[in-house]
């Protein structure tokens, strides 16, 4: 009888040891990092798809032929869950993103749109509050920030001296 509960509990002892060498050798699982609001945002939904240049407004003191401006209607701007292409950056195919909301009069203030223009956005349906996405390259070294504003699903990004008023695709 002494024999069966040696041999019980070593058989017992031995199927500890194996579950535990067996767990050990399971890899854990990787905890997904929660989404943050640059994902989840109602705006997150609007950022990410391909956009086209539909007009511009110009900023103060800008150099920049009215022309020059209208060159780029009708050229798009994707914007991916990852990165983003545009005729000023080329791809970016890794961005860090951050959100910020603001006042639409801080924006305009902000990037010098003549005074006169703010009408031309708000026809162009931009409500007060713009949601300002800044879309950081990390595939290159040292690249400028791709600032994007949006509003009731309209957008606008600035560069060189023009504001391009965006429509989705």
């Amino acid at each position: 009888m002494r024999r069966l509960v040696e041999l019980v509990s070593l058989v017992s002892l031995v199927s500890l040891a194996a579950l535990g060498v067996a767990g050990c050798g399971a890899k854990a699982r990787p905890v997904a990092p929660p989404p943050t609001v640059v994902e989840t945002g109602p705006e997150a939904d609007v950022l990410v798809r391909t956009w086209i240049v539909d007009k511009h407004v110009m900023v103060k003191g800008s150099a920049l032929e009215t022309s020059d401006a209208q060159g780029f209607y009708g050229r798009t701007i994707e914007v991916t869950a990852k990165g983003f292409v545009s005729p000023w950056q080329g791809t970016c195919e890794a961005a860090a993103r951050t959100l910020e909301r603001r006042q639409l009069v801080e924006v305009v203030k902000e990037l010098g749109v003549k005074a006169s223009d703010l009408n031309v956005l708000e026809k162009f349906g931009f409500g007060d509050e713009v949601a300002e996405f800044r879309l950081q390259c990390n595939d290159r070294e040292s690249p400028p920030p791709f600032l994007i504003y949006v509003s009731n699903n309209k957008a606008m990004t600035c560069n060189r001296g023009a504001c391009y008023l965006l429509i989705q695709f």
